[in-house]
């Protein structure tokens, strides 16, 4: 039996939802169903992607005239979702029935006792991606439901380089190639934001580091950590990285990278689509590839970025909700949602389907990619935890601290960061 398939007007809608990956204010009103045709139940979303989903929230909402769904806008800046977030959810309102969250937030949310807890059974059973399913749990217990999902990738000119870079060393040795096309070598990004955190997690992790352990302990203060770090700042003195790259966000290295200034670039999916367009604006279409990170004396480990699908505790529509989110979780709306935007989903089965990859060779290197992954550190306290790491690393990349100095300040503000933790 086939694959059963979205209306075309959801197949067509699923195409905005690529706007959702990896990104994480007041609220607006989108459309609003009548009052007497069922609960409503409200979806936060941003306006740029929640705007465009017009027609998977009316096949859903036609499906379901007992559990039509209203969309109420927040800001597209990820800090801004989140206060508005995190400001009805203590005013205990229930403006928000669903929440689609970054995944760093699960942590802090469940401590706080502002989401329900899902059955992992039915929102993260085995056709979920494990590392996914990962981000949305919490002390054992799942608390968000997994639906897009990525992580980072060693972007290469395949034109130039036969073998790429396994290993950091290697990349480094590559870069003399670089020097003589006249193009630096390796760009991420590593302007002082949230990127910053995921960049510093990821050369931390492939150097055997980790900022907090499994049992919510910091646990930055290691060898490890000064040699992912030294990566970094020994780039950024010896010119494998330019400095430019100290304000590179996610666009500015992919273009960078897309105008032919670039030899290596780390960054994530949604770079090859873009990159591969046809035209003067991209001097690397059909000269390029993907593969996971490198690392210290062996293969990287990247880091989880995506979003999840949170139910407030102070719903009033809980059942509705679930359906709804359920609804969004679906293979179907996954598998047409990733063939229309190109875009990662937590659904394992998805990167199996043959013909789904044909026409998407960078899916493949994501999910090669994904089998070696970690979060960004958890922790209810993870604000607070990333602007220590953004402060402390970004110190060491410009020469303020040494790395020693960083590691050593960055344990102890950690240790104070972690250790006023609230409860709800």
């Amino acid at each position: 039996m086939g694959r059963p398939r979205l209306p075309a007007r959801t197949r067509t809608a699923a195409a905005v939802l690529a706007a959702l990956v990896l990104t994480g204010a007041s609220g607006c009103a989108g459309s609003l169903p009548d009052a007497d045709e069922g609960a409503v139940v409200t979806f936060a979303v941003t306006r740029a992607s929640g705007g465009n989903m017009a027609g998977i929230i009316e096949d859903f909402n036609e499906a379901n005239p007992d559990a039509r769904v209203r969309l109420v806008y927040l800001a597209a800046d990820a800090d801004a979702q989140r206060t508005a977030m995190v400001q009805d959810l203590q005013a205990r309102t229930g403006r928000y029935d669903v929440l689609y969250t970054d995944a760093v937030w699960t942590a802090e949310f469940a401590a706080r006792g502002w989401l329900e807890p899902l059955d992992a059974e039915r929102f993260a059973g085995p056709d979920i991606l494990p590392a996914a399913a990962e981000t949305g749990m919490y002390e054992g217990r799942l608390y968000a439901a997994p639906f897009a999902t990525g992580t980072g990738m060693l972007y290469y000119r395949s034109d130039l380089v036969e073998e790429p870079p396994t290993t950091w060393q290697e990349l480094i040795e590559a870069c003399p190639i670089a020097e003589a096309e006249g193009m630096d070598c390796y760009a991420g990004q590593l302007s002082r934001y949230e990127g910053l955190t995921v960049n510093a997690t990821e050369a931390i992790a492939s150097a055997g580091g980790e900022i907090i352990d499994e049992q919510g302990r910091v646990a930055v203060d290691s060898a490890e950590t000064r040699a992912g770090l030294e990566f970094l700042v020994g780039g950024l003195e010896e010119g494998h990285i330019p400095r430019a790259a100290l304000t590179y966000m996610e666009d500015e290295s992919r273009l960078a990278f897309q105008r032919g200034e670039l030899l290596f670039m780390r960054n994530w999916a949604f770079a090859w689509p873009a990159m591969q367009e046809p035209g003067p604006e991209s001097k690397v279409q059909g000269r390029f590839d993907a593969v996971p990170l490198p690392g210290d004396g062996g293969p990287g480990t990247g880091t989880l970025g995506g979003n999840n699908l949170a139910l407030s505790t102070y719903s009033e529509h809980k059942e509705e909700a679930l359906r709804f989110i359920e609804y969004l979780q679906s293979e179907a709306v996954q598998h047409d949602w990733m063939a229309e935007t190109n875009t990662p989903t937590s659904w394992a089965s998805n990167y199996a389907d043959e013909e789904l990859m044909a026409g998407a060779p960078h899916l493949v290197r994501q999910y090669e990619a994904l089998q070696s992954v970690q979060p960004r550190p958890v922790s209810p306290r993870y604000n607070d935890v990333t602007n220590a790491v953004q402060r402390q690393v970004h110190a060491a990349l410009t020469g303020e601290k040494s790395v020693d100095r960083a590691v050593t300040d960055l344990q102890e503000e950690l240790e104070i960061a972690v250790e006023g933790v609230a409860g709800p």
